[in-house]
């Protein structure tokens, strides 16, 4: 009895410890994103729940103003079981839908930022024009399939399950004339993924104004090793993650 009491407060103390992590991290992840230019006063990044069925996300809130009482609690069906009297960002349900759809996401970044409206409005393709950018080399899908009565807005749940079928199991989407979502196993990978998906947007329409681009690419497994022993090895995205913190004011 004694041991299945030690074991289920270790388990408790575990739980508490990592949601206390997750929100920290959430809130350093939204100043990032705004000292970074990548979401201005619109745009939200969440994090899956330590729980595993629920995600914490600001309440509608220009994100580099978050604390951490700003931070919500929701249901993957949009019921508000923490900090319940807030109002949530409408596209709560990018967020949600691709939680239920994706066991395999620990965290969402949905923003706008400059560097690929060029891409959202055209149809040009995102493709890895630095090796950063090999994170995306399966290709960066683009979601049109809108519900108009909210102006290309993600606001319905149907929209929200259309939109996680075209991301599927890529790492990043587009949303035509609208904006950009991008994944990650964790926040910081995620936060890593969507500074690199910018930065490649932008080199990649530098490079079309000097007569094209040259991508970066290579047999599949080699792209994968990539990946794995390098993008995101842990000390790269920990380097990363604390040379975008460290930048923070």
């Amino acid at each position: 009895m004694f041991t299945r009491i030690l074991i289920t407060h270790s388990v408790y103390l575990f739980v508490v410890q990592d949601l206390e992590k997750s929100r920290q991290q959430l809130v350093t992840a939204n100043r990032i994103l705004a000292n970074e230019g990548i979401i201005q006063g619109f745009g939200h990044v969440s994090v899956r729940h330590p729980d595993g069925d629920k995600m914490l996300i600001s309440r509608s809130l220009s994100p580099g103003l978050v604390t951490e009482d700003d931070l919500m609690t929701m249901t993957f069906d949009g019921e508000i079981v923490e900090n319940v009297d807030a109002s949530p960002y409408l596209e709560t349900v990018i967020h949600r839908a691709i939680y239920r759809n994706r066991d395999n996401v620990g965290a969402v970044v949905h923003h706008h930022a400059p560097q690929l409206m060029p891409f959202v409005a055209s149809d040009t393709e995102i493709k890895p024009a630095f090796h950063m950018a090999a994170l995306f080399h399966e290709g960066v899908p683009t979601f049109s399939d809108y519900d108009l009565d909210y102006g290309r807005l993600i606001a319905t749940e149907e929209e929200g399950e259309r939109m996680a079928e075209v991301l599927g199991e890529k790492r990043a989407q587009l949303l035509a004339n609208h904006g950009a979502n991008v994944t990650g196993s964790n926040i910081k990978e995620a936060i890593l993924a969507t500074k690199y998906l910018v930065m490649n947007a932008q080199y990649q329409f530098q490079a079309e104004q000097l007569g094209g681009t040259t991508y970066f690419d290579g047999p599949e497994e080699a792209l994968e090793n990539t990946i794995d022993d390098a993008i995101l090895a842990q000390i790269s995205v920990d380097r990363m993650w604390s040379f975008l913190s460290g930048r923070l004011p």
